[in-house]
């Protein structure tokens, strides 16, 4: 061959080298799902562990209930209050049992080995259950709602709530004599939890619940003001007390209502200033805010925002936004408390500048003040809410041509509600929220710009091992904070050989705050955050019908990621599709970049609890993770702006 020739040949050689073609540069998916591996038999010395449940834990289910732990040989045969559990050959069992017994449960273990036998007797506590007394009528005091302290609005509805004899008047009586009915509520009770995919315990209760909505009023000693951080104990039991009548034919039962109610006067409500650092000293950015006492999330509060309170439930304060709005913060989340006659938070909005920046545009939002807000995002969209806020907007300012925000808007949907909308080029990426003095300032982040033949090449990927602290632990001891380890490096070994640089929140067996963990993503400068788990049920569920994989967001820009995330999953370990779901976890709720949490086995079950021991499964799951997050960032190849 010529020189020349050669020469020429050996550039395209190396050129096709350094640019490889996209089915090769790319993470491909496994022909077939990857197989349980066959569990090695042991064979020790016989002894019986349980590791779930705990010995004379508080169980939160009444009728069936799983355990699980080993036997230490593979060749024992097992049963549990006489009924015959499998042992698989590394000496793990799982089983479902009837749960009997009014406070107490005890399991009665026995495994035999030929002539070898041991026994274990495991004491469980179980819930209370109610049963109605022998008597035409009665009233259940343990059902009474609501309990403890409370702060109401004057005339703002208190739902009342007992369980009493079917057929009886139920009534509440206020201490001014005013009587209210409580109606009766037969309807079938749910004896299922959100994990269950076959539930078959739907019944209707035996006993029937009475209810209604009263007029809040004072009752019991007062309370002081809704912020204060300790209340004093009732001192004047049985003044100003409500009691719940219930009547049948000619007998008449009352019990008092175990509820103290202080009103709140709406013309001076106290304001406080929200910071979650307060009781701890550490802090996940943000406080949250939740449309019911201890709900779902629903809104992140910047750190020193303000807000007036209008009620309190125990240690839940309702924060009035606007007339229209309220949310639920925890006592704990007040940093303080304003000079008494600080009115509540108004401002106008005055103008909005756009100042592009490389990695995001600043959107600054100028206000009169602080007031509590909200940030929506809807396909290509992102909205501020402004509660307490009146537009005075004259100007936006974009700050020169950029092409991520192509339009700002405002509107006023209501009298003290203000809205700012910014339209974007593409689908949102990420953003967050922050004050600077009296502005908001609302960071919109700009979507990364994916090379075509290598997806994953030059991204920033966090990869968050979940746990320690807590996690499960599988029935031979293989804890859930290791499984999610091992797999968590090998994703990181696969998105690198692909080009990617990957961020590890955790890459020992030390224990990691929730939000240190996001908190790590975001200083990274991390795109994509992706959170290994594997599971466990809550007490009650069947685990021979309800395992599987599934996946997790909370913002609706992950809802891509979290679907094909799971469909790559499920190719991959070939395990039931439990299907993708918006969940309520830390790992997910970090506004600035598409985060995901993976469930990927169950480590309660011991084929699946041995499989995560395994190379192989491990690299499986770890694929398809990489799959998922591939197939998302090849969306955003013609998407960026």
């Amino acid at each position: 061959m010529p020189p020349r020739a050669f020469r020429l040949l050996t550039g395209l050689v190396l050129a096709a080298a350094a640019c490889p073609p996209a089915g090769l540069a790319q993470v491909r998916a496994s022909a077939r799902p990857v197989r349980l591996p066959a569990i090695p038999a042991v064979d020790g010395p016989l002894a019986i562990t349980v590791v779930y449940p705990p010995a004379d834990a508080l169980l939160e289910s009444r009728d069936s209930e799983f355990v699980f732990g080993a036997t230490g040989s593979g060749l024992a045969q097992l049963t549990i209050d006489g009924t015959a559990v499998d042992v698989a050959p590394n000496g793990a069992f799982l089983a479902w049992l009837p749960l009997s017994g009014d406070s107490i449960a005890t399991f009665h273990l026995v495994a035999t080995r030929g002539g070898e036998q041991a026994s274990l007797d495991w004491r469980v506590r179980l819930p209370p259950r109610f049963g109605p007394p022998p008597l035409p009528l009665w009233i259940d005091t343990a059902s009474l709602r609501p309990r403890g302290d409370v702060w109401l609005p004057p005339g703002e509805a208190l739902r009342v709530a007992v369980r009493a004899a079917p057929g009886a008047t139920v009534a509440l009586r206020l201490p001014d004599g005013r009587v209210f009915p409580l109606a009766p509520d037969t309807a079938p009770v749910a004896a299922y939890g959100p994990f269950e995919r076959r539930p078959d315990r739907l019944a209707p209760e035996r006993v029937v619940r009475y209810e209604a909505a009263v007029p809040a009023v004072a009752l019991g000693a007062g309370l002081g003001a809704p912020t204060a951080a300790t209340v004093a104990p009732d001192s004047t039991a049985g003044a100003g007390v409500a009691h719940v009548v219930a009547s049948l034919g000619a007998d008449t039962v009352a019990v008092p209502l175990p509820v103290r109610v202080t009103l709140v006067d709406e013309a001076a409500l106290p304001v406080v200033v929200l910071d979650d650092t307060a009781p701890a000293g550490r802090s996940r950015g943000y406080v949250v805010g939740a449309p019911a006492p201890h709900a779902t999330f629903d809104w992140l509060f910047a750190q020193g925002t303000p807000a007036a309170v209008d009620a309190r439930v125990g240690d839940q304060l309702r924060l009035r936004l606007s007339r229209s709005a309220v949310a639920w913060v925890s006592l704990a989340d007040v940093a303080a408390t304003a000079p008494a006659g600080t009115p509540p938070p108004r401002t106008l909005v005055r103008l909005v500048r756009l100042t592009p920046r490389r990695p995001l545009v600043e959107a600054r939002i100028e206000l009169d003040a602080r007031v509590p807000f909200r940030v929506d995002e809807d396909g290509r969209t992102i909205t501020a809410r402004l509660y307490g806020a009146q537009s005075d907007l004259d100007f936006v300012q974009y700050g020169g041509t950029d092409s991520l925000v192509q339009r700002v808007t405002w509107a006023q949907p209501t009298e003290d509600e203000c809205t700012v909308t910014f339209a974007l080029a593409a689908p949102v990426f990420g953003w967050r929220a922050r004050w600077e003095g009296r502005d908001l300032v609302l960071e919109i982040r700009r979507p990364p710009v994916v090379n075509a033949a290598r997806p994953l090449a030059g991204r920033t990927i966090a990869v968050d091992p979940g746990h320690p602290p807590l996690g499960g632990t599988g029935p031979t001891g293989l804890t859930e904070a290791d499984a999610n380890l091992a797999v968590a490096r090998a994703l990181k070994r696969l998105l690198e050989r692909q080009g990617a640089r990957v961020v590890m929140t955790r890459n020992s067996d030390s224990a990691l705050d929730l939000y240190d963990r996001t908190a790590a993503a975001e200083r990274a400068g991390a795109e994509i955050l992706v959170s290994i788990h594997n599971n466990a049920f809550p007490d009650g569920v069947n685990p021979f019908v309800n395992t599987g994989t599934s996946t997790y967001y909370f913002f609706p820009r992950a809802a891509r990621l979290a679907l094909l995330t799971q469909q790559a999953l499920v190719g991959e370990l070939g395990l039931a599709n439990l299907g993708a779901a918006r969940g309520d976890f830390a790992l997910v709720r970090t506004s600035w970049m598409p985060s995901v949490l993976t469930e990927g086995a169950f480590l309660m079950v011991p084929a699946q609890e041995h499989a995560l021991r395994t190379r192989a499964f491990q690299r499986a799951y770890a694929r398809g993770v990489a799959l998922g997050i591939q197939a998302y960032l090849r969306g955003w190849v013609e998407r960026a702006p």
